[in-house]
């Protein structure tokens, strides 16, 4: 399995909640109550399962990414929201491999909130699919640094990115760090079996 492919499983993707959701799920559509930046969020949080969305009240289905450009477009929405809807459509464009798209989602993110560790993280993961390794990584490092979400993650994504780039010590530490915060996740501990650690007298 490849880099590229390992970094678009959907357990490994990031995404941020940018405010208070009501929803019910009945028969495959989703009900929130709330604005768009709402049904944002709900939409990035199913990512790997993008639906049109009804607006409650409404018969009229949008497509999730929609959804996001019209929260992102709405003047009353505030500065997190505005960070959070553009990393959300990030995270869609991901799923899409809509690769180039999703980066300029979490650019947009972090220029208007530069201490949102979830859009940095997410950066990190487009640039490892787009093969730019050094950016993914100084991406990855600064998520981290903010506290993103889902840390086990990261640091597991870090790690196949400092393989891939050859420096085996501080992946297999990645490795490690994401066994111990999240020690139920089986795949940080299969890529720590490939290991040898020698200790030095």
């Amino acid at each position: 399995m490849n880099l590229e492919t390992r970094l678009n499983m959907p357990m490994l993707s990031l995404l941020l909640t940018v405010s208070p959701m009501v929803f019910a799920q009945a028969n495959n559509v989703v009900f929130v109550d709330g604005g768009y930046v709402d049904l944002c969020t709900s939409a990035a949080f199913n990512a790997e399962k993008p639906e049109v969305v009804e607006m409650t009240g409404s018969r009229l289905a949008v497509d999730p990414i929609e959804i996001c450009t019209r929260a992102i477009d709405t003047m009353e929405t505030l500065p997190v929201q505005l960070a959070g809807s553009y990393n959300n459509r990030g995270v869609l464009l991901f799923t899409q491999k809509r690769l180039e798209e999703s980066l300029q989602d979490f650019d947009a993110a972090i220029k208007v909130d530069a201490t949102l560790g979830a859009a940095h993280v997410n950066r990190g993961y487009t640039l490892a699919a787009l093969e730019r390794l050094q950016e993914s990584l100084a991406a990855f490092d600064r998520g981290i640094e903010l506290g993103a979400p889902d840390p086990a993650k990261a640091y597991f994504n870090r790690g196949m990115v400092h393989e891939q780039l050859g420096h085996v010590r501080e992946a297999y530490l990645d490795y490690k760090k994401a066994s111990e915060l999240m020690p139920e996740w089986a795949e940080p501990q299969r890529e720590l079996t490939r290991f040898s650690v020698k200790t030095t007298k």
